[in-house]
């Protein structure tokens, strides 16, 4: 199995974030997974301008990295995210690629099947709230959350190894190759995407004159 994992903190190798996100990658990938890991500080991104071009063509109009991230996250079984709270929410680099998948990634449910985790980080508060973002906005592509890490961090420097939290984070990696190899059913995230695809459904037919190519896409997947 496949398993990309996604630091949303700015800095890098000094991210507490980054060492979470790391170590449930290095758990799932002592159970045999393939693991990939990326600084999304480190790519390229363009902020959604809301032009609506995706529904129609079902390409983005922005010449940036966001496809390929898409294209390997696609290939993936499984997505871990991960987040500092700045501000009571996701930084500004990861709300940026977050923003992007409104577009045809939600609207037409296209990570159904792969599971996802979510990391969250602060310096006093928000880290649930934000790890919650987080799951909410993973379930809304499709996917199955099977967990989360999230604490609040009042010392400077890296965690131990040995931490409480990262002892957590690399549960949440074993907990992931499980989901997947399991194929594990989380009954009320299922739900919430039956409602989607509905509302989804209700939506696409009041714009199917505009939304040509996502029209197309659902009619392929018999959801009309």
């Amino acid at each position: 199995m496949k398993i990309i994992g996604i630091n949303g903190s700015p800095r890098k190798s000094q991210s507490r974030t980054a060492q979470l996100v790391k170590e449930v990658l290095n758990s799932a990938a002592a159970s045999g997974a393939e693991i990939e890991y990326i600084d999304i500080i480190d790519l390229k991104l363009n902020f959604c301008i809301a032009c609506d071009k995706c529904h129609k063509s079902g390409k983005c109009v922005h010449n940036d990295d966001f496809q390929a991230l898409m294209d390997k996250i696609a290939a993936a079984d499984a997505l871990v995210v991960g987040s500092p709270v700045y501000i009571f929410s996701v930084t500004a680099q990861l709300k940026v690629w977050l923003d992007r998948l409104g577009g045809t990634t939600i609207h037409c449910q296209q990570l159904l099947g792969k599971y996802g985790a979510v990391v969250a980080t602060s310096g006093s508060s928000g880290e649930n709230e934000t790890a919650q973002y987080l799951e909410t906005s993973l379930i809304f592509t499709g996917m199955q959350c099977v967990g989360k890490v999230a604490g609040s961090i009042d010392t400077d420097g890296l965690l131990a190894a040995d931490s409480q939290l990262m002892k957590e984070a690399g549960e949440l990696g074993l907990s992931l190759v499980k989901a997947v190899e399991t194929k594990q059913e989380f009954p009320e995230q299922i739900n919430m995407h039956k409602q989607f695809l509905e509302y989804f459904k209700y939506a696409l037919l009041k714009h199917q004159d505009k939304w040509a190519w996502e029209y197309k896409y659902w009619q392929d997947k018999g959801w009309l």
